[in-house]
């Protein structure tokens, strides 16, 4: 009971934090009103947690994840949290997630998908496991038009997501989307960014890119909001034309 009012959960870089410490803390404030979740950076942790997350959530009140750094979370873990299952509360609808720097293959396109349709659907709307790896985008906007809810922010360094993920974002979050963290995501192309900024509205504000060598000047200075401005790219180096400078 003396949990049950909890608004936010952190427990960060503490090495003796493992999946049993935090699976009696979340059962403790089960069905209550726990906004933000900080598990980060806790070597232990494992896809266990991930149901005691969801089971703790009953009421959908959950807003921010971050599990940044938990090496030990799995593809199959991820995309099972973030899909209706039976018996389970509905997956959380996010406006803050963090799954930077997991192991590299286990944040994919399949969960990134996942967790951004479970941020912007209504729960009428339900969808079956698997069922991302035939999604059309076009479909997606006319799903999630109008809706004002999404993802807001976004960390999703050193991941190994594609641009297919840039697609998914651009059909979910076009109005939410504040904040992406892309870096060290090498599979992310120009054309690929490109188009997620060219969908995305004006709230869409900062965007981080540290590590891509990959882009180039077709993106920097070519996306759409090259002109309007108010986008703040942040990681950008020097190109070899010697025109473009640490930003």
């Amino acid at each position: 009971d003396a949990l049950s009012d909890l608004k936010s959960l952190k427990l960060k870089e503490i090495d003796s934090v493992d999946d049993e410490v935090v699976s009696i803390i979340l059962n403790s404030i089960e069905g209550g009103s726990l906004e933000g979740i900080d598990l980060s950076d806790n070597p232990q942790l494992t896809d266990e947690i991930l149901s005691c997350i969801r089971r703790c959530n009953g009421i959908g009140n959950l807003r921010a994840l971050q599990l940044s750094g938990l090496k030990n979370l799995t593809a199959i873990g991820l995309e099972a949290f973030f899909t209706p299952i039976d018996d389970l509360p509905s997956p959380p609808m996010l406006r803050k997630l963090d799954l930077s720097q997991c192991s590299y293959n286990e944040v994919n396109d399949a969960v990134l998908t996942l967790a951004a349709k479970a941020a912007s659907f209504k729960r009428s709307s339900t969808y079956a496991a698997g069922e991302e790896d035939n999604l059309n985008p076009e479909t997606l906007v006319s799903e999630v038009s109008g809706a004002k809810k999404g993802l807001v922010h976004v960390n999703i360094i050193g991941t190994s997501v594609s641009d297919k993920s840039m697609e998914t974002l651009a059909a979910t979050c076009s109005s939410s989307l504040e904040e992406l963290d892309i870096s060290f995501c090498v599979n992310v192309s120009d054309k690929g960014l490109g188009y997620l900024v060219s969908k995305l509205g004006c709230q869409f504000t900062k965007l981080h890119v540290w590590g891509l060598a990959q882009l180039s000047e077709e993106f920097l200075d070519g996306h759409d909001r090259v002109e309007e401005g108010g986008l703040e790219i942040v990681g950008v180096w020097m190109k070899k034309s010697g025109g473009r400078s640490l930003r």
